[in-house]
């Protein structure tokens, strides 16, 4: 028999029985750490049991950047921004993907990966509205 429980609320302990050497928990969240425990039993009696933490990976953000400003300059623009929601990262923010364009030709559009949370953007024609 083992027994296999988390540190983290919302997950039931769960018992499998039989010759069973392997099981999958399903429902964990990104970069979280979770500890597990498993007992083998006889039905009899338990010996110690092993105890394991692990951190599941990062995933992909679940929500965006929040509270975007821009400061129009000269023939440039700042765009400054904050990062998600802590419960919405679901890891460690490395970068961010910035995309702007005149507003009437998608095609002028211009990407940007940057890793602060601000991006100045050069070259802007005061002449047109982006």
């Amino acid at each position: 028999k083992c027994t296999i429980s988390t540190t983290v609320s919302g997950l039931s302990p769960k018992t499998v029985t039989g010759t069973v050497l392997q099981y999958t928990v399903n429902g964990l969240s990104p970069y979280v750490n979770y500890t597990v425990e498993c007992t083998s039993s006889n039905g009899e009696d338990s010996c110690d049991s092993h105890t394991n933490t692990i951190r599941m990976p990062s995933a992909v953000p679940s929500g965006s950047p929040l509270n975007l400003r821009t400061v129009p300059l000269s023939k440039s623009a700042i765009l400054i921004w904050d990062p998600p929601a802590e419960k919405d990262q679901n890891g460690v923010m490395i970068g961010y993907l910035i995309k702007y364009q005149i507003s009437v030709d998608p095609s002028s559009q211009m990407t940007r990966t940057v890793g602060a949370l601000l991006l100045i953007v050069m070259e802007l024609d005061l002449m047109l509205t982006w």
